[in-house]
């Protein structure tokens, strides 16, 4: 009796053993920044609606928010994948010259760059 259930416990861990080393491996999510873009000019309304499609299809985007702060684009981005210029550049590019609306990156506490400990002040 203690034979079969030695065979089993073995075959049951040969079988576990198997299945996790053909699983591929669990990866983190890619760390995410925050973008802020702010509109400013007579159409950005209509800019908004025609830039946040956009977007949202560009690669590295995770989200593209523009109900939470009046007048900005929040994007969440894979970070050093895509920079604010770069989402500035796609912005600026899908409106041309068609609507008047100034794009720029804010810089915030939202967008602030990561410190260091070698740029940490010193004590």
């Amino acid at each position: 009796m203690m034979n079969v259930i030695s065979a089993r416990f073995a075959l049951l861990t040969t079988i576990c053993m198997a299945l996790l080393i053909s699983l591929p491996p669990l990866s983190a999510a890619a760390p995410k920044e925050r973008i802020a873009l702010m509109l400013s000019g007579s159409q950005c309304q209509e800019a908004q609606q025609t830039l946040e499609p956009v977007l949202r299809q560009t690669e590295g985007v995770f989200a593209v928010d523009g109900t939470s702060v009046p007048g900005h684009l929040l994007l969440d981005v894979e970070e050093g994948k895509v920079s604010a210029q770069d989402m500035r550049r796609v912005a600026q590019t899908t409106l041309g010259t068609a609507l008047s609306c100034q794009i720029e990156i804010m810089q915030s506490c939202i967008t602030a760059p990561k410190h260091t400990g070698a740029e940490a002040p010193a004590k």
